[in-house]
């Protein structure tokens, strides 16, 4: 068989998922996301759910889905290894975060295309 060679290819945003077979899988229902050329690692909340301790780095953004709401949300930042949070927060801010923001609006996109085609199916057992 013969080899060949590949190319080792990251995206620039991805989730972070716990697994199943893990007791107490802590990301279970939770929006964790790497941003891999920092290896930083943020999360996204609903604004109106949570309250941060002060020092914890956010972004505030929206999105507004398919139906036409607006959805408050917010970004906070867990770490980060290439940035130091206070001294870079501004970069790390338009750099990191409004980006982290935007993909994952474009992830929400995405999922809004999947509730289209579950409203559009019908099981139909009729053999008219």
């Amino acid at each position: 068989m013969a080899q060949k060679i590949i190319e080792l290819k990251l995206p620039a945003f991805a989730f972070i998922e716990g697994s199943g077979h893990e007791d107490d899988n802590v990301l279970d229902g939770r929006y964790v996301i790497l941003h891999i050329p920092s290896m930083s690692i943020l999360e996204v909340f609903n604004r109106g759910d949570v309250v941060f301790k002060p020092g914890i780095l956010t972004y505030n953004f929206a999105y507004t889905n398919k139906f036409d709401v607006k959805e408050r949300m917010v970004i906070s930042l867990h770490h980060c290894m290439t940035l130091d949070k206070d001294a870079d927060r501004q970069m790390i801010i338009d750099n990191i975060m409004k980006p982290a923001a935007m993909w994952y609006c474009d992830y929400c996109t995405w999922e809004d295309a999947g509730i289209d085609l579950d409203l559009n199916f019908e099981e139909d057992d009729d053999d008219e």
